[in-house]
């Protein structure tokens, strides 16, 4: 039954053929990414295993080399992002040899570097911006008002489902329970994958409230939600608070902040503003954790625990990290006292990748703000200063947070999609907001499925 995985490949090569990539991507590849788990697999002999989201991005990964590839202007960010997908590979060959490397940097492309590629190419071709962002905030209330039940009956409805179809896949994972309510997980594997899911949803669908204009002639169940804008973004705030979550919640408050500055009258003043309180809270923040990761009590508090594991980890995992070198361990590296979960995104790249993959990490971030800022500078419009600003706080707000969890699953493929996005942004090839509605293959006659 783990051949149902192969569906969405399928349907993503159908929806290539009948329409193009930009018709694939809205139609298979969004809902692929944002509706269905990813942490259900299938290992066929000699592949590593591969997920829904990995069968969808390979078939629109060959149609985009196929159709799109003309379209690609090269920027600096494409060396970063290629350089830490090939440090992900060479990382592995030392522990599982070149066989392994090979099956890792084929996972890297199709998780990293192909939803990079989409948001390069795709996502600000002509009409597409607006129908992207409807889309994503769409399913992902729809994933939303599915998941919300395991709030209070804490069980996840998504893996009670699928595990009729992997039985031998993630049956003896224990619910995650906080302060007596079950810590909303959805479809991403955990709750802090979730939240960090969530946080991208909440500021895409923060933008479309303030800026989409309302179509009353359109039809169709993704417009009849689109009309309530507010209710939408109330199911996506109510959700990530739900994932009960600290990490991706920090991460939300400093993206929602940075977003701010792009709908404000004087951004640069706004931007002086969201600085100045982010330092007086920050610094204060910092010394109060320290105290109370050490302070009495905190061998038996739970939430204490916690916060004690990260700082002890950092203890045991630095110096090996250092041991790694330049290229790091591989998944195999040195597990101490056993902490097996590293919960931190930058301390786990640099002992798998080494610090030339967490080099490239940083540079990522780094460049992608950079020509962010840059883009909002020369933006014409305030509504494409917002989206500027929108892209810059969901970078900058998940870089905050994988501070205290590891990026992964679908939060680790629409981060890359939004940093693909980030460099699509350019002065010439802004849009206006409300782009007239046409079929995407006008010369084949082929309506949009998201205006039926």
């Amino acid at each position: 039954m783990s051949y149902v995985i192969l569906i969405p490949g399928i349907l993503c090569a159908f929806a290539i053929l009948r329409g193009g990539t930009r018709h694939a991507f809205l139609t298979v590849l969004i809902p692929v990414m944002v509706f269905l788990p990813g942490g259900y697999t299938l290992r066929l002999p000699h592949l590593p295993p591969v997920s829904f989201q990995d069968v969808a991005l390979l078939a629109l990964g060959v149609g985009m080399l196929l159709m799109d590839i003309g379209r690609w202007k090269f920027s600096r960010m494409d060396c970063w992002v290629f350089l830490f997908i090939c440090t992900t590979a060479y990382s592995e060959r030392l522990p599982w040899g070149t066989a392994g490397a090979f099956l890792t940097l084929i996972t890297s492309i199709l998780e990293s570097w192909v939803p990079y590629m989409a948001g390069k190419l795709l996502v600000e071709s002509p009409g597409m911006r607006l129908r992207t962002t409807e889309r994503v905030t769409v399913m992902m209330v729809i994933a939303s008002l599915l998941s919300i039940p395991q709030f209070f009956l804490r069980v996840n409805l998504y893996n009670r489902f699928w595990n009729h179809f992997f039985p031998s896949q993630w049956g003896g994972i224990a619910e995650q329970v906080r302060w007596g309510f079950g810590r909303v997980e959805g479809p991403y594997g955990m709750a802090e994958s979730a939240g960090m899911v969530l946080t991208i949803g909440l500021l895409l669908a923060l933008w479309l409230q303030r800026w989409r204009s309302p179509q009353p002639e359109a039809t169709g169940y993704l417009n009849r939600l689109l009309r309530h804008p507010k209710l939408l973004v109330f199911i996506l705030a109510i959700t990530l608070w739900m994932s009960q979550s600290r990490g991706p919640w920090i991460g939300a408050i400093i993206a929602l902040s940075i977003a701010s500055i792009g709908r404000a009258g004087n951004p640069l003043q706004r931007a002086v503003l969201v600085l100045g309180i982010g330092l007086l809270v920050a610094v204060p923040l910092y010394h109060f954790s320290k105290e109370y990761a050490n302070g009495p009590g905190a061998q038996s508090d739970g939430e204490r625990q916690t916060a004690q594991y990260r700082s002890q980890m950092f203890d045991n995992y630095v110096p090996i990290a250092k041991q790694g070198g330049a290229w790091g361990w591989g998944n195999l590296f040195p597990r101490v006292g056993g902490q097996d979960s590293i919960d931190n995104e930058y301390l786990l790249v640099w002992l798998i990748q080494g610090y030339v993959g967490l080099a490239a990490l940083i540079l990522v971030i780094v460049d992608s703000t950079l020509s962010l800022v840059y883009s909002a500078i020369v933006a014409g419009s305030t509504p494409n200063r917002h989206l500027v600003f929108t892209l810059m706080g969901i970078i900058l707000g998940i870089t905050v947070c994988i501070a205290t969890v590891a990026l992964f699953s679908q939060a680790n493929e629409l981060w890359f999609l939004v940093l693909g996005w980030a460099q699509a942004i350019r002065p010439a090839r802004i849009e206006p907001v409300q782009p007239e509605r046409q079929p995407l293959r006008e010369e084949q006659g082929t309506p949009m499925f998201l205006y039926t």
